[in-house]
């Protein structure tokens, strides 16, 4: 397992050490901004004969995440409020993996491309609070 400095280090995130919030921010920003790419690939795709039907695959979510933080109990409510507001469970499609494991199968470059350039990914994903 990866230290944080270690994994900062390798992908040139050293600045984030000390900022973990806006860390956070640009994450949520890149994570807009990709499914922002892909609702718009997905659009130019509706328009496009495509010769095959196409291949999806359905990921079930199940489990739980924490999210804490510390300070005066006093508003104990409103930072428990704020935190199930500041966090969501997001899907993440990772290109770089895809790709190397489609070529470790044997997929020529073309068809890969072709893969990446219609990929979309549909968050129908549910949080859902007890409250």
């Amino acid at each position: 397992m990866e230290t944080a400095s270690y994994f900062a280090k390798k992908h040139g995130l050293e600045a984030f050490l000390d900022r973990p919030a806006e860390l956070n921010e640009l994450i949520f920003k890149l994570l807009v901004l990709q499914e922002t790419l892909q609702a718009e690939q997905a659009r130019k795709h509706e328009g496009s004969a495509t010769p095959a039907p196409p291949i999806s695959v359905r990921r079930t979510v199940h489990g739980k995440f924490t999210a804490l933080c510390a300070g005066d109990p006093a508003y104990r409510y409103a930072v428990e409020t704020a935190l199930r507001s500041a966090t969501t469970v997001a899907p993440l499609f990772q290109r770089g993996r895809f790709m190397s494991a489609l070529r470790n199968m044997g997929v020529p470059e073309e068809r890969i491309r072709e893969y990446c350039d219609s990929i979309v990914l549909s968050d129908d994903t549910l949080c859902v609070d007890p409250e």
